[in-house]
């Protein structure tokens, strides 16, 4: 049980995803008992008291699909010699969601404390000290200040990383956006006018020959369809935005998505 407590508390510090299964029902006399667990992490077994290698390899398959839901859930699994059934409660941890706000001009300000607001991990970057520091941004995790395309390739990017592009020009985002378009982030959004949006995309097909399939990952123009006029608005709707395609919601995008 050590080595358990010992695991949960390394996740939680290290911000990391993991899965807890616990076994809830199973039939009497098998080789598997109720209260039995697994800690998954990284699609392997961190410590168990699950000792069925059958069912232990079931439990890591099923793990990952709920981990990719992020939806803890009861699932019944049948696996030979570990009794007549076997029921696992997947208790889903997951690793909170990280945005990455580039450019820390007008709009970030707000945005940031937005996400703050709602449990993200916030780091900004910017190549201006005068921008980025701890007085505009007291609530951020993380500021960075240098060249943003470079610090940009430098940073892991996951499947639970949202990236929002508002750089003080658009020369400096489509930079940033050349360097995270084939990145496997959850979310891509980058600020720009509709034509000059249209340019960018334009030269990604031909100059980079970038596929559309991945050109359409990207939301721009950025945010929901809510009529902004204030950062703080506009702020609200990129936030909203990301929630939106974070948890799966129907809002209309700017970008027609």
């Amino acid at each position: 049980m050590d080595s358990l407590v010992d695991e949960l508390i390394k996740i939680r510090e290290q911000g990391s995803a993991a899965v807890m299964a616990t076994v809830i029902e199973a039939a009497e006399g098998g080789r598997v008992r109720p209260g039995d667990k697994c800690l998954i992490r990284d699609g392997r077994v961190q410590t168990a008291t699950i000792r069925h290698e059958g069912l232990l390899r079931a439990v890591v398959q099923e793990a990952e699909a709920r981990l990719k839901e992020e939806k803890s859930k009861l699932v019944p699994l049948e696996v030979p010699d570990a009794g007549a059934k076997v029921e696992i409660f997947f208790e889903v941890m997951p690793s909170p969601p990280r945005l990455i706000v580039v450019g820390a001009g007008h709009i970030a300000v707000p945005l940031v404390k937005f996400a703050k607001i709602v449990d993200f991990r916030v780091s900004v970057l910017d190549d201006r000290m005068l921008f980025a520091n701890r007085e505009r941004f007291p609530e951020a995790d993380e500021i960075l200040v240098g060249d943003m395309a470079a610090m940009l390739k430098g940073l892991p990017i996951t499947s639970s990383t949202y990236i929002v592009l508002i750089t003080r020009g658009h020369k400096y985002d489509e930079l940033c956006l050349r360097e995270i378009i084939h990145s496997p982030a959850g979310y891509i959004g980058m600020i720009g006018s509709r034509r000059r949006i249209k340019a960018c995309f334009q030269r990604f097909r031909e100059e980079e020959k970038i596929g559309e399939e991945i050109i359409q990952k990207v939301y721009a123009p950025i945010g929901l369809d809510i009529n902004t006029e204030t950062p703080e608005e506009i702020a609200l709707s990129i936030l909203a935005e990301i929630i939106k395609v974070r948890r799966g919601g129907k809002a209309r995008s700017l970008s027609g998505k």
